[in-house]
């Protein structure tokens, strides 16, 4: 038996651009290719596996973008506790960028997500991680 003989022909999924409800898949602090502190957060689009990578950077649009992120995901003004970002759900626009791979254009206000169609399938919950006193995730076992 060869290699090919079970081969039968498989498209990978798409994902047209446009307004979806996505998650919080993951988060992580970089350097941006300039230097610049910035904040890399994994998305995933509503009833997909794939996921898209939105980045914040540290600049002069640093305090606006963040804005729009807070108001996106309904996560308290300030809070810096990025694993418990994850799972948060939201709305950002989706368009492609010139090599035909998804990136978020924008992200869509709280306010503006009522249109969009209801959450597929069990809707995301936040993490629930407690910091200690230095900020770093309390790994203290309830037993």
């Amino acid at each position: 038996m060869g290699i090919f003989d079970d081969f039968v022909r498989e498209e990978a999924p798409r994902l047209e651009p446009g307004d979806y409800r996505v998650e919080i898949t993951d988060v992580e602090e970089k350097t941006s290719q300039s230097g610049n502190p910035m904040v890399v957060i994994t998305l995933r689009p509503n009833g997909t596996k794939i996921r898209v990578k939105h980045y914040i950077v540290k600049n002069e649009y640093f305090n606006r973008n963040m804005t729009d992120f807070y108001d996106c995901f309904a996560i308290p003004y300030g809070d810096k506790n990025t694993l418990s970002w994850i799972g948060a759900d939201g709305a950002a626009k989706l368009v492609e960028n010139e090599d035909g791979y998804l990136r978020v254009r924008w992200l869509i206000r709280r306010d503006k997500q009522d249109s969009l169609p209801e959450w597929v399938g069990e809707k995301p919950q936040r993490q629930d991680v407690k910091l200690d006193e230095n900020g770093f995730p309390d790994d203290d076992l309830p037993f």
